[in-house]
């Protein structure tokens, strides 16, 4: 790819934040651009294109603090122009400065966070200036918010000819007809002014909630006919970064999900799990803490998908922030999220950092019982965010999805994705295996 004159512009918010810099890493990858980077500190901005606050001086953007590169890579035999990149102050509470950002952009990424507090702000301002928004996070509050804005809500994607799970294996993500970025489908796409009608917005383009269903619907989709059972453990040793603690926080009691519930009887049943402590769980090594709880997206893969249980837990491989997880409910939100961000910092001290996703399911295929494991592995949770995001842009640059309001977990195609992730460097693992060892707990015991 070749983004040359009239190439469409993406924006990145949040670039330089643990999501935001990965997202800007993948689509120069990609030969995506050129892109406009956004963030409150434009000396961090400038030194992520790689000019730095002393670099060549460029064109002011009308927020009064942008600056263009100069050099152009080659990246993959693809043209990245890093030099028609632009470095942007804006602060999200500036709504001037934030519709300056988004004026003139065919889509708007969004990785600033927390998503608990921007909630519809970056959203409404894409939709104003006439690009397309994904939202790395951006679940149900923001949806009913733009919803309620009249924003149509939809579920369908438009996929090529090669059906279900086939467009772009091998290559989704790496500029071929996946679900990428290969140069082909980005005219047309409109400018700056156009008013909301026709716009795509995709929320919950991110690890979870995005690839946590992205990734069971695949193995439900290619190795069985019916699924009775899902357990799904997700965690490791990972870190919280300050916007994600806030989140984590918000989600506690904003209804984004039950703890200790489960699905089963294809509904939920409240309190019927508990936390436990020292279980040796498949694919994880040593012993683990994990802690069940029900979430919005996994009440509605079952329901999409027909599961009759489901049981998903988070886990912990470490007592430091489990143990501040207890304590939260007596903290204010501020303050509970320095708790998080404090201790899994300790936790990950002298660490090898990994975060785990283990899919098992149990049911049917040719007539026959079936039970198989998809596990997925990378140093941490913000690198998959990161390439769920990036596919999701190339998704509705190349008009993959209808316009209105979607989650990623609904238009993406899981195949592609798995694809994707099997070709990305920073997945250290991702395999499905045939059946599972089954858990052996040790020490159980109430949290």
């Amino acid at each position: 790819m070749r983004a040359g004159r009239g190439a469409p512009v993406i924006a990145v918010l949040g670039c330089y934040g643990a999501v935001g810099g990965s997202v800007v890493r993948r689509l120069r990858e990609a030969g995506a651009g050129p892109l406009r980077l956004g963030g409150r500190d434009l000396d961090r901005v400038r030194a992520l294109i790689g000019t730095g606050s002393g670099g060549p001086a460029g064109a002011e953007a009308a927020t009064g603090g942008a600056v263009t590169g100069a050099a152009v890579t080659d990246v993959g035999g693809m043209e990245a122009r890093a030099g028609a990149d632009e470095a942007v102050a804006v602060d999200l509470r500036d709504a001037a400065a934030l519709a300056a950002f988004c004026e003139g952009c065919h889509v708007v990424v969004n990785c600033a966070g927390p998503s608990s507090r921007i909630l519809d702000t970056v959203a409404r301002a894409a939709l104003t200036a006439g690009a397309h928004y994904v939202d790395v996070a951006g679940d149900a509050a923001v949806r009913d918010r733009l919803v309620a804005a009249g924003l149509p809500a939809g579920s369908t994607v438009r996929r090529g000819s090669t059906g279900q799970g086939s467009a772009g294996h091998g290559s989704a993500g790496h500029g071929s007809d996946g679900q990428g970025f290969d140069g082909q489908g980005f005219a047309g796409h409109g400018s700056a002014g156009q008013s909301r009608a026709g716009r795509v917005v995709v929320l919950a383009a991110g690890m979870m909630p995005g690839l946590s269903a992205l990734l069971p619907r695949h193995l439900a989709g290619q190795w069985f006919d019916r699924v009775d059972r899902l357990t799904a453990h997700v965690g490791g040793v990972d870190r919280f970064t300050p916007a994600a603690a806030l989140d984590y926080v918000a989600s506690l009691s904003d209804g984004y999900a039950t703890p200790l519930a489960v699905w089963r009887g294809h509904q939920v049943i409240p309190r019927a799990s508990r936390p436990r402590r020292g279980v040796e769980l498949p694919h994880f090594p040593g012993r683990v803490n994990a802690y069940p709880y029900l979430s919005a997206e996994a009440e509605r893969l079952a329901r999409s998908l027909g599961f009759a249980e489901v049981e998903w837990s988070s886990v912990f491989d470490g007592e430091l922030t489990l143990a501040a997880l207890a304590r939260l409910h007596d903290l204010d939100a501020d303050t509970a999220a320095g708790e998080l961000v404090r201790t899994s910092r300790l936790e990950a001290f002298g660490r090898t950092p990994y975060f785990q996703m283990v899919f098992r399911m149990e049911g049917e295929a040719a007539g026959r019982p079936v039970t198989r494991t998809l596990v997925a592995r990378a140093a941490d949770s913000y690198e998959l965010s990161a390439a769920v995001a990036v596919l999701a842009a190339g998704a509705v640059l190349r008009g993959l999805v209808r316009p209105g309001l979607h989650d990623a977990a609904d238009v993406l195609d899981a195949g592609a994705v798995f694809q994707a992730l099997l070709d990305d460097p920073a997945v250290t693992r991702l395999e499905v295996v045939d059946g599972v060892a089954p858990d052996v707990e040790v020490e159980e015991g109430v949290l």
